[in-house]
């Protein structure tokens, strides 16, 4: 039997705003506040924004390492490392989907020993580090996106969906997930989210409880 854990990132088990750390640096700030407002006022897209900083952050020659330097100081919440070695020693495989940046993604997942993330938006380098463009997955995109990679992974991996689970909450693109699945999630504030989540819990180590 396969047993797989899928686990969304920003929210649920690390801090929000991870993004935002990064996209006003490397000679970027003076374009992220002007990006900002344009795009509250709906003056610009996200596609139109993410063109500019691709072109500032190639022209400065950022590199992954820079990025890195930034990103690697992100906030675990509590019982984040605890649930995933206990989900493990249940026989889960972990997977992370997330919208996060890929190079977040892999942090985590070598900090915390998880077996596999899908991030839906990578940072291309170059053979020599330096930032070259951001791609979105093409197999991913709000609302639906989750649970559709989540089939392909389920059929690669020859397992039922019935002995995976779900976990996370914190945003409308984890309800299809969750509705799929046995699901669980953390005191969340959605109430889409609370309709279809089958265990409600204080903190993330409570899960072990129930699976």
């Amino acid at each position: 039997m396969n047993k797989i854990a899928f686990i969304d990132l920003e929210g649920t088990l690390i801090n929000l705003g991870n993004w935002e750390k990064i996209a006003g640096k490397f000679g970027a700030a003076d374009w992220y506040k002007d990006f900002l407002k344009r795009y509250e006022e709906g003056r610009v897209s996200y596609e139109e924004g993410r063109r500019d900083l691709e072109k500032i952050w190639s022209k400065n020659k950022v590199t992954k390492e820079q990025i890195i330097d930034v990103l690697k100081n992100y906030k675990a919440f509590e019982g984040t490392k605890e649930l995933i070695e206990g989900l493990k020693k249940k026989g889960y495989k972990i997977v992370v989907i997330t919208g996060a940046i890929s190079v977040l993604a892999e942090l985590v997942k070598e900090d915390f020993g998880i077996d596999e993330v899908f991030s839906a938006r990578e940072f291309i380098f170059d053979e020599n580090g330096f930032f070259q463009r951001i791609e979105d997955h093409p197999t991913y995109r709000r609302g639906e996106g989750k649970i559709l990679i989540i089939q392909e992974i389920i059929e690669r991996e020859g397992a039922d969906k019935k002995d995976c689970i779900a976990i996370g909450g914190d945003d409308i693109n984890d309800y299809w997930m969750m509705k799929e699945m046995k699901s669980f999630a953390v005191n969340p504030h959605l109430n889409r989210i609370k309709e279809v989540v089958d265990y409600n819990v204080d903190k993330l180590i409570d899960i072990l409880e129930f699976v």
